[in-house]
């Protein structure tokens, strides 16, 4: 700003020079007002700021959602204030089963599913990311015996595995956990200034691994939050006979990957998700994870391929 200014001030000079000069050949020129010049030149720079944050605002041009109901998933009537603030950002609302997606689907939501997928769903869902197709997965940790094999094997082709753990933290009252926030992906817009510096907090959250044996040169992944290495993944669900616990390690909560080879299909796995029930919507300690996850969805939709 003192640059611009500097640039008035030595504009003016020069106006007051050339007036000294009109006014000795008999004509008069009236000296600008400074104050307004200044004000002018301010009210050019907020439109300029205004456009750039339009044109970083259509960057995160929304796309059709569409919320899975099969495999008993989340009732999404319990998920009327989500839906909401989606429906507010620009994104289109919709229901279905697998069996019912839209062959140009482009965002899906399969939230915590009580049922595996089966191996023709798997199968029905690889043209889905071959054109390009997004998913967020949000998986709570469960007691249920489960057995996710189908799901993990879908999610292991973007080199995610998901653990059958809760994630505890020892010695400690609450149920909350605070997670350390790793970063964002390239092209990932925080949906608040403050986002990536706000504490996170979740509950009843599983972990995932990363497969390093999966990955190419064209499949992006990474970490967004995870936890300390103070946390105990304790084994829950899943009916494993020889059950995993992790100790001594950073627990991977909410992770990306994206793969360029399958037209930039993505997906983002979280290991919980009551932070977007309406019950818990607006407490405090919802409110960072949830801008997450907005992000997360506007990301999908920065390399949507429709």
């Amino acid at each position: 700003m003192k640059f611009h200014k500097k640039l008035i001030f030595a504009s003016l000079c020069c106006s007051a020079i050339l007036t000294g000069c009109s006014s000795s050949s008999g004509t008069s020129s009236e000296l600008p007002n400074l104050d307004s010049l200044i004000q002018e030149e301010n009210t050019n720079i907020s439109e300029a700021e205004t456009t750039e944050a339009a044109t970083i605002q259509e960057e995160r041009i929304s796309a059709d959602i569409f919320y899975l109901t099969d495999h008993h998933t989340q009732n999404p009537a319990e998920l009327s204030k989500f839906r909401r603030q989606l429906t507010t950002d620009g994104f289109i609302w919709n229901e279905c089963t697998l069996s019912e997606l839209p062959a140009d689907a482009g965002i899906l939501i399969y939230n915590s599913p009580e049922e595996d997928l089966t191996s023709e769903e798997v199968q029905a869902l690889q043209p889905f990311f071959d054109a390009g197709g997004d998913m967020l997965v949000l998986l709570p940790a469960s007691e249920s015996n489960t057995r996710y094999k189908f799901l993990n094997n879908l999610l292991e082709t973007f080199s995610i595995q998901i653990d059958y753990d809760r994630i505890t933290e020892p010695e400690k009252d609450s149920n909350f956990t605070l997670l350390q926030i790793i970063g964002m992906p390239e092209r990932m817009l925080a949906y608040e200034d403050s986002m990536s510096v706000k504490p996170v907090y979740m509950q009843n959250m599983r972990s995932f691994h990363m497969l390093g044996d999966y990955a190419t040169d064209e499949l992006f992944i990474d970490t967004m939050l995870q936890t300390s290495a103070d946390v105990i993944g304790e084994p829950c669900g899943g009916m494993e006979d020889d059950p995993l616990t992790y100790e001594n390690e950073k627990l991977n909560v909410l992770l990306y990957s994206r793969d360029a080879v399958r037209n930039n299909a993505s997906v983002v796995v979280c290991g919980a998700a009551d932070f977007l029930e309406d019950k818990n919507f607006d407490a405090d300690t919802s409110k960072n994870a949830q801008n997450w996850i907005y992000s997360s969805l506007q990301w999908f939709s920065t390399y949507s391929a429709y």
